[in-house]
């Protein structure tokens, strides 16, 4: 199942290097729907209570890495700015993605919790 999203990562990169985007995206839509087939249409039981509980504390230590880099650092930034230090885009585009990501699974977490 996995294989084929690396086959397609693997295949799309391979693909943008040698100039050929149309063929890196064919490559990457194929393993992409490679694992969607296997992870939906499958009758096995792909994951158990042991992968939901492992999935559950990455999530959680996930969050919290990132939640720390977003407390620590996005208050800190005027001040850097104000010191005369410019900030890189994709440091900002980072922070800003983090925050994103906060505010998607706040309204996630609120949607499902009203329909529980």
């Amino acid at each position: 199942m996995y294989g084929f999203l690396a086959v397609g990562f693997v295949g799309y990169i391979a693909g943008l290097r040698v100039d050929a985007p149309l063929a890196a995206l064919g490559i990457y839509w194929v393993g992409f729907l490679g694992f969607l087939g296997i992870w939906k249409g499958s009758s096995v039981t792909l994951y158990d209570e042991r992968h939901e509980a492992l999935e559950a504390r990455a999530t959680k230590r996930t969050f919290g890495v990132v939640g720390a880099v977003l407390i620590l650092v996005g208050p800190a930034l005027p001040a850097v700015m104000d010191a005369g230090y410019e900030i890189p885009t994709l440091a900002l585009g980072a922070l800003y993605g983090y925050a994103a990501m906060f505010g998607v699974y706040s309204v996630a977490y609120v949607a499902v919790r009203l329909r529980s």
